[in-house]
């Protein structure tokens, strides 16, 4: 910072001798040389822009985005550890996301060994085999040296991770992951009383080097009590892709309550969705400001209730989930594209939150409209989603942010350590340019054979998987107008490129849906007519 509290440049993590150079650095530049300039990407990883996708007027070519990001991510591999990059070295949810989605639109088994190797890198060295949950990151790049922290988000963004690499590959090493993240997180945690889920879990590195034995006597490492609300969010979404993998309603129940708790207590319709909620043991005089809204708050929030409408048919947790991309758009939108990352109406407002664009938060955003447009039937979304994701045509997979140097606000040097948002943002695309696979549920919800098809639809891994439940008695209209029947009995419809398979009237046909994936490459599929 400099003499007036204003930010000249930041990393989170260094290594000695790189920090000793970047503080001599800052030194030698202030006072009096000006503000030093960081450029956030180290020279090595920057990726020539592919000419079809440099923004340049015209339509590029389609899935070229995708492809630019695939090749970022093949150039970073560790093909000896796996993961991208090399120490300290980053659980990379994101990035193992989109090579999943793409092996399940291609069968291109490269992209599935990068993914698969990994989650087991990942899974040999972060996880915790005793008090189960993952450890924040490894300071190796072996996965073997873990920083002992175990972290809500973390742990949310691995165990959905997991329960869709088991859905996809069937290995049960990967749900015993994914499922013991969500113990971890609701034995450790979960406050019952308040029902929401604390920040972490310190590093206590004396604890964790304990024998298993002697850690059942010795203190457990110390809670961060912080309810964060867009983190909460992230908890809620992982327990819901828990409960469509395995069926487990307590995993349901827990989701529910928290995102009722989050809209109940950390709601307004004027200021959208607040960044913490009140913590044990402190008044309301004491909780945070009330002022400052962040933009991962509301779409995390806004994503968990479109889970929760995809995991239940629950029309009213779309109905939420609307009212926070109206509000989002009003507060966090902003004329010439995009979505800033912080909010603050105040008149003196922090200098540390002056606005940028952040690459991760847009393109979950533009994810989480693309799933509301199919939802809703209204195209304005899926335009809004274009135009933010086209927006950093110039940005990814090189940078973070649209903004000034060295203002985004992030946990670690993101392009050098995993490109968690480069990845989000070829993910988003790819939804955008493939479409999702919509498997549309016509039924009553009253129905108990409804009821089974949509469990037995939650089951099933599909790149970019939309489930949606249209009920008889209150959908009638929408129901026609795709062109599906409904006086018939319950069906589950799956749709992509335009076209429907055949109806699906049996949950164990469903089934067979999940091992003839006719979403992938040249796979051949009978057609709905409606």
């Amino acid at each position: 910072l400099d003499d007036r509290g204003e930010l000249i440049t930041g990393r989170i993590y260094a290594p000695a001798e790189e920090l000793l150079r970047f503080l001599e650095q800052a030194s030698s530049q202030y006072p009096g040389k000006g503000p030093v300039v960081q450029d956030p990407v180290d020279p090595a990883l920057t990726l020539p822009k592919d000419p079809s996708s440099a923004g340049e007027p015209g339509s590029p070519e389609p899935g070229s985005e995708v492809i630019s990001v695939l090749r970022r991510l093949t150039e970073l591999y560790d093909a000896d550890f796996g993961g991208f990059g090399f120490e300290p070295k980053q659980p990379p949810w994101e990035a193992v996301g989109l090579l999943l989605a793409r092996y399940g639109h291609t069968r291109d088994r490269s992209l599935l060994r990068m993914a698969t190797k990994t989650l087991d890198g990942i899974r040999a060295g972060l996880y915790d085999q005793k008090d189960e949950g993952f450890f924040r990151y490894s300071v190796s790049r072996d996965w073997k040296t873990p920083h002992y922290e175990k972290m809500l988000c973390t742990n949310a963004g691995l165990a959905s991770t997991y329960v869709e690499a088991y859905q996809l590959t069937g290995r049960r090493a990967y749900r015993q992951a994914g499922l013991g993240a969500l113990r971890y997180m609701l034995d450790a945690l979960f406050d019952q009383s308040r029902g929401l889920f604390y920040a972490s879990q310190d590093a206590g590195e004396s604890y964790y080097a304990l024998p298993w034995g002697q850690r059942e006597q010795a203190e457990k490492p110390r809670i961060d009590r912080t309810f964060y609300t867009g983190w909460n969010a992230l908890a809620a979404s992982s327990l819901l892709k828990g409960f469509g993998a395995v069926g487990d309603e307590s995993y349901l129940r827990v989701a529910r309550g928290v995102l009722d708790r989050l809209w109940r207590e950390g709601w307004s319709q004027e200021s959208g969705l607040c960044h913490t909620l009140e913590a044990p043991g402190k008044s309301a005089t004491e909780a945070p400001g009330p002022q400052t809204r962040y933009l991962s708050d509301q779409v995390h929030v806004f994503g968990a209730f479109l889970d929760l409408h995809q995991a239940t048919g629950d029309p009213q947790a779309l109905q939420t989930a609307i009212q926070i991309a109206e509000c989002t758009q009003k507060l966090f939108s902003v004329s010439d594209g995009g979505y800033h990352d912080v909010c603050d109406p105040s008149p003196d407002p922090d200098p540390m939150l002056r606005p940028v664009k952040p690459l991760l938060e847009n393109s979950l955003m533009a994810e989480a409209l693309i799933r509301l447009s199919y939802l809703t039937g209204q195209e304005d979304w899926e335009r809004q989603a274009r135009e933010t994701l086209s927006l950093f045509r110039d940005v990814a997979p090189g940078s973070s942010y649209l903004g000034p140097p060295s203002l985004r606000r992030m946990e670690e040097d993101e392009e050098r350590l995993y490109l968690p948002a480069a990845a989000a943002w070829g993910r988003a695309w790819d939804m955008l340019v493939q479409g999702p696979v919509h498997m549309v549920l016509v039924g009553a919800l009253s129905n108990r054979r409804t009821r089974l098809l949509l469990k037995s639809a939650l089951r099933v891994y599909a790149p970019h998987r939309i489930v949606q439940v249209l009920d008889t008695q209150d959908d009638e209209d929408r129901i026609s107008s795709l062109g599906f029947p409904v006086d018939g009995p319950p069906a589950l419809y799956a749709c992509m490129s335009g076209m429907c398979l055949a109806p699906i009237y049996a949950p164990e046909q469903v089934r067979g849906l999940a091992s003839e994936r006719p979403w992938a490459g040249s796979a051949k599929f009978a057609v709905f007519h409606g």
